[in-house]
């Protein structure tokens, strides 16, 4: 235990120098030129071989000098298409993007400098590594753009194991979760465009108007959770687009709005899509409006879901490596992550790493402008990943896990991929 946190600390420096360089220069999905090129100079000099996969990332290995199973570490590499605010809830930042219209303030910067922290001691260890430890770094996580290609690859080489880190900006810095069962949500997005009949401001009982269509139906929706869905079950529904009108006077011909849900049970998720499709032909019908969707809302079972054993295995390292004090138990996040789609293949681990700290100013929401991180942190996530990967190679007992039948082309197309 002392040796790995002396180990870790001893590239804390190299770690938060990564981590600052990427949230200077931060690149959007599928754009993430300088970055990648980054990875693989660090990949290059740890002696790690590497692949690249086109729109979809790079892929390093560690082989161990005994033989054994493997595991992904997997990091998301992506920037957020926004301004960023050189100031944090209370002060000035450290570091701000240098890049107009492109900021790390969601921690992709932070996850991609403890994966390359991660591999950087284990690489230099390979002597304690029975088995093969693949890097995964992820292109385009917020936009969904290089799952597809990454996962496929990651698929064809094969795995027993994953583990994935992501900051949580409301927990306190030092302080990780890595608790069993769902851990972030599934979510279905909808688009709908409602059809009345325009007409002049003056005379509304000459149109039918898509507007107080729309209202009727939100507060509809907005009732369903009260009076028709569990109380037991944790699920969030919300309309973030509503565009309708062109002047003031004029009541427009149609309306369109969209939103999402997210939920963490299936049926949970089902019952509510249906009774919103029931709702919304009731609703129109009462109005004399018509409906069409862009986006059909569809039933996701894309829940993030740590596996029970894996977990057991992370928390015990944990323990071993920080102690029972770095330990946190905490509510699963209503958010969605494509770490979900990994877990259809391997069992894993999606852990959350705590950067609050409120006296700093740093707690702002993730994708908001004041989005800021207690770099000490950051050692933490690395020495979580390292003891990780070493216990999970030297695990002896089974995990119960069910792989999805379906090849990732398919199972992804399922889902508008």
């Amino acid at each position: 235990m002392m040796k790995l946190s002396e180990t870790v600390a001893s590239i804390e420096q190299f770690v938060i120098d990564i981590r600052r360089d990427l949230h200077q220069h931060p690149e959007i999905g599928l754009q993430e030129v300088r970055t990648m090129n980054i990875v693989t100079e660090e990949l290059s000099n740890m002696g790690i071989p590497y692949e690249i996969v086109q729109d979809g990332g790079i892929i390093g290995f560690i082989h161990g000098e005994q033989p054994g199973k493997s595991i992904i570490l997997r990091a998301d590499l992506d920037a957020l298409p926004m301004k960023e605010s050189p100031f944090n809830l209370k002060q000035k930042k450290a570091i701000t993007s240098n890049t107009p219209n492109a900021a790390h303030t969601c921690g992709h910067d932070a996850h991609t400098a403890m994966l390359l922290g991660a591999a950087k001691i284990l690489s230099s260890q390979k002597e304690k590594i029975a088995g093969t430890i693949i890097l995964a770094f992820e292109q385009g996580e917020e936009m969904g753009g290089g799952i597809k290609n990454l996962l496929n690859r990651l698929h064809q080489i094969g795995a027993d194991g994953i583990w994935g880190i992501h900051l949580k900006s409301d927990l306190d810095a030092g302080k990780i979760s890595v608790d069993a069962g769902p851990r972030m949500a599934a979510a279905s997005g909808f688009n709908v465009v409602l059809k009345g009949k325009g007409g002049h401001g003056s005379r509304p009982d000459l149109a039918v108007s898509p507007v107080d269509c729309f209202v009727d139906f939100y507060q509809a929706l907005r009732n369903m959770r009260h009076s028709r869905l569990s109380p037991f079950e944790t699920i969030t529904y919300s309309i973030g687009i509503v565009e309708a009108g062109s002047a003031l006077n004029i009541i427009p011909d149609t309306l369109q709005f969209a939103g999402s849900f997210r939920y963490l049970n299936k049926e949970q998720g089902e019952q509510a899509i249906q009774i919103f499709k029931d709702l919304l032909t009731h609703v129109c019908a009462m109005n004399n409006c018509t409906f069409e969707y862009n986006t059909e809302p569809v039933v996701s079972d894309l829940v993030v879901n740590n596996e029970a054993i894996c977990a057991g295995i992370a928390t015990a390292a944990v323990e071993k490596a920080l102690g029972k004090e770095a330990l946190a138990t905490i509510p699963a996040w209503m958010a969605s992550e494509s770490f979900s789609f990994y877990l259809k293949y391997f069992p894993g681990v999606f852990a959350f790493l705590g950067v609050q700290n409120e006296e700093q100013g740093m707690g702002a929401e993730h994708h908001n402008e004041h989005f800021d991180i207690d770099e000490s942190a950051l050692i933490v996530g690395v020495t979580s990943t390292v003891q990780y990967a070493l216990d999970f190679l030297s695990y002896k007992g089974g995990i119960t896990y069910t792989k999805a039948e379906k090849d990732v082309h398919e199972l992804l197309a399922q889902y508008g991929f």
